[in-house]
């Protein structure tokens, strides 16, 4: 057994360890949380700097299409460019005023040296473009427009001949060492440093830093540290109180050693962590014995405090914490320390402990005990679990949300984002937990293409993206400090007003034309009253002419188709040669067609003037129509054309004029005779047909081409030129016979084929059992 001397020397050297793995676990955590700072700020930095080389790339693009569209230096607006003012560099090396002249020296120096943007003592940028069409241009503008607007606890500051500062100037900026090194840290207090990261601007005289303040001690890194110091204090307090309870009573040792389970007297340690709620424990794995204190039993729901075997430690968990609580204790190390949750159930419930431990030597014995300390984390875990649940369901029900959303803590930090955020607006290589405010609304830009502040509502602004799609974005201030940026589609709202806008355009320029065109209404009231009194007069000049007709034509006629017939019949006495005879025939033969020709024309004219009447009453169809046929059937016997009646018995009474239906008839004869050659046959048939009386003729005469059908049944239309043919007629009678059918309710139907016939026929309606008295006028 060793000496005390010894025992001391080895507790000593033990806590020596842990204290040198504590500060190195402190050391490590530190450095990688100063690295993983830098990295976000350096970002940050590059992230500012495309923008500030994106804003002087458009400027010189800009400048150069207007030179090469042939525009004047002096009618370029800077504003456009994105410039406060653009002067030629003779012109700004010759001018008086100092600052223009310093600029155009500047701008000479930067064009011989391959760069394009230096910086004035003033602090504003000289960009030098050296366009196509020749000379140099020289353009100035204040850093602050190229720059983004920096958050609070951002400074940045440009270095080259001259400086300029931008940002919180409470923030220490870099050195030169930082400068050269590119990265590093400066200490403001004893409670703030300021972080900076610099990096060359291509093509720009001059470098970039930016800087960032931040506290030495961050709640994160304070408890990291607390928990440290607790996990190697623990296992001090334990070793402490083991070496204290062996020197009192080594006897004691040795049986609790042996497993007997006898009770010692309670170390003073033991009462400070019993009464700070902490359970030790013992676990030999040499002979798998172990020792638990009052706490430690009451945690495991155990009776008693004392000894305890390994396995029984182990079962004292679920089953599902037992091969890690195991993994855990074989590989423990002197410098190997862990800690790890596992659930016990008691006689109150489960119960959830955190069980922290390293491996000691046990300087009685010299063999290895695994020591450590336990503590009830149940209201932790389940406050996690809580946590976890609801931010599950809110990250459930944001993710649903189709529209952008996300959280910034109060640093202007990303902590949270949706979907729908990161593809609007194409955001996949720049999101991720801690990123700045600043830098997502930069990489944002790349993918909006207009951006509209709303005026009502602060804010909130307009994007319009390259996909089409139109988003308003709302940012607001929550009272804990955060920030919230959520977005709805308004694309059809856009595209609403749009239309609207447009709509009102048309709008506008109707109502100028309509103003232009009320100067004309006077003047077209007056050509169209004129106009109006011509038809009248033209009317009734018609209808005069019409009545002039009727006398005028048909009182000749008459006359000479009597006498003709006189002549003809050898009224009184014989002619003496039969020559006379024939040519009184001829005349008597023309004058009736001529007649009957200005009749038909007559009738056209009335029908057209609606001056045509017809006196419908119930009649029997088959009447009119065997007139017809019986008038024509010696014409048609002196062609040699055979005509024949049909007619179905039991017909219904029509209402109609039975002189209409007989004319209608006799032209539809007529015209069959006429284009029908010897030996062909017409029929006439008359038949029921549903709510209608239908009076077809059918011949086997020469037929008509289908593309002519559509131009027959209207006045004067004849299929065929009569100089080519020698068929008589106007081309009236399928007009008149159309123009009654329809005046009696009906219609007229023609089908026809060449080289076989034509089918033409005409509907009028049933008569109603009440038939009415009035006349129908066309």
């Amino acid at each position: 057994m060793r000496s005390a001397g010894s025992l001391k020397a080895i507790l000593v050297l033990t806590l020596m360890v842990l204290s040198a793995a504590l500060g190195l676990m402190i050391w490590n955590s530190h450095q990688a949380r100063n690295g993983q700072e830098l990295k976000v700020l350096k970002r940050d930095a590059l992230l500012v700097g495309e923008r500030f080389i994106r804003n002087a790339d458009r400027a010189s693009d800009r400048l150069e299409n207007e030179l090469r569209a042939g525009a004047r230096l002096s009618s370029i607006d800077p504003a456009y460019i994105g410039l406060d003012s653009i002067q030629s560099i003779d012109a700004a090396m010759a001018s008086d005023d100092p600052a223009l002249a310093q600029a155009g020296k500047l701008a000479a120096n930067l064009a011989s040296s391959g760069n394009s943007i230096g910086l004035l003592d003033d602090g504003k940028l000289v960009l030098s473009h050296v366009p196509t069409v020749g000379g140099t241009v020289v353009g100035i503008v204040d850093a602050p427009r190229w720059i983004p607007e920096l958050n609070d606890g951002l400074r940045l500051v440009l270095y080259g001949d001259a400086t300029v500062s931008l940002g919180d100037s409470g923030i220490l900026p870099a050195n030169r060492a930082i400068r050269d090194a590119g990265t590093g840290f400066r200490l403001e207090s004893i409670q703030k440093r300021s972080a900076s990261a610099c990096i060359d601007i291509n093509g720009a005289s001059f470098s970039m830093c930016l800087s960032r303040s931040s506290p030495l001690l961050t709640l994160d890194s304070l408890l990291s540290l607390l928990l440290n110091i607790l996990l190697v204090s623990a296992p001090a307090l334990a070793i402490i109180g083991l070496y204290n309870q062996s020197k009192r009573d080594r006897a004691d040792e040795a049986d609790h050693r042996h497993g007997r389970g006898e009770t010692t007297e309670v170390s003073k340690a033991e009462l400070a962590t019993a009464n700070a709620g902490i359970g030790l424990w013992d676990i030999r794995p040499g002979d798998g014995s172990g020792w638990i204190n009052d706490e430690a039993a009451r945690l495991l729901g155990r009776q008693s405090a004392g000894a305890i075997s390994q396995a029984e430690f182990i079962e004292a968990f679920h089953a599902a914490h037992r091969d890690n609580l195991s993994e855990a204790i074989d590989d423990a190390r002197p410098s190997h320390a862990f800690s790890i949750n596992a659930a016990t159930s008691t006689s109150v419930g489960e119960t959830w402990l955190e069980l922290r431990g390293c491996q000691v030597f046990d300087v009685g014995t010299d063999t290895a005990i695994i020591s450590g300390v336990m503590f009830d984390v149940t209201e932790a875990v389940r406050r996690r679990e809580r946590q976890k649940t609801a931010e599950a369901r809110l990250r459930g029900a944001i993710e649903s949300f189709p529209c952008p959303f996300a959280l910034w803590d109060s640093n202007r930090r990303l902590a949270f984002w949706n979907r729908a955020f990161e593809t609007m607006f194409d955001l996949s290589d720049v999101l991720r937990p801690g990123v700045s405010h600043e830098t997502v609304m930069v990489a944002r830009s790349g993918n909006v293409i207009s951006e509209k502040t709303s005026p009502e509502e602060a804010g909130t602004v307009l994007l319009g993206l390259r996909n089409g799609i139109w988003i308003k974005l709302v940012e607001r201030a929550t009272t804990s400090g955060t920030l919230i940026s959520f977005g709805l589609d308004v694309t059809n709202d856009v595209r609403n007003e749009e239309q609207l806008q447009q709509q009102k355009k048309k709008l506008k320029t109707l109502v100028q034309e309509l103003e232009r065109s009320e100067g004309h209404k006077s003047e077209l009231a007056r050509k169209y009253n004129e106009e109006k009194a011509k038809a009248e007069r033209s009317a009734d000049s018609k209808a005069a002419f019409l009545a002039n007709m009727s006398h005028e034509l048909r009182t000749p006629l008459n006359a000479i188709n009597g006498f003709s017939e006189i002549l003809v019949n050898e009224m009184y006495g014989p002619l003496g040669d039969e020559r006379y005879k024939g040519y009184a025939t001829d005349i008597l033969t023309s004058g009736q067609h001529l007649l009957d020709m200005i009749n038909d024309i007559l009738d056209i004219a009335k029908i057209e003037a609606g001056k045509m009447t017809i006196d419908p009453k119930p009649i029997d169809l088959v009447d009119p129509v065997d007139a017809a046929v019986r008038m024509i059937r010696r014409k048609a016997e002196d062609k040699g054309v055979k005509v024949i009646l049909q007619a179905e018995d039991g017909l219904p009474k029509t209402d109609a004029d039975h002189r209409a239906i007989r004319q209608m008839v006799l032209n539809l004869l007529s015209n069959a005779i006429k284009f029908t050659d010897a030996g062909g046959k017409i029929t006439v048939s008359v038949q029921h047909r549903d709510a209608f009386i239908r009076v077809a003729v059918r011949d086997t005469g020469i037929g008509i081409p289908k593309e002519h059908l559509p131009r027959l049944a209207k006045p004067f239309e004849q299929v065929q030129d009569t100089r080519e043919r020698n068929f008589e007629g106007t081309g009236l009678g399928l007009a008149l016979t159309k123009s009654f059918a329809e005046m009696h309710g009906g219609k007229l139907t023609i089908a026809s084929e060449p080289g076989k016939g034509t089918l033409v026929c005409f509907y009028l309606p049933v008569a109603k059992e009440e038939p009415g008295e009035d006349r129908f006028v066309a």
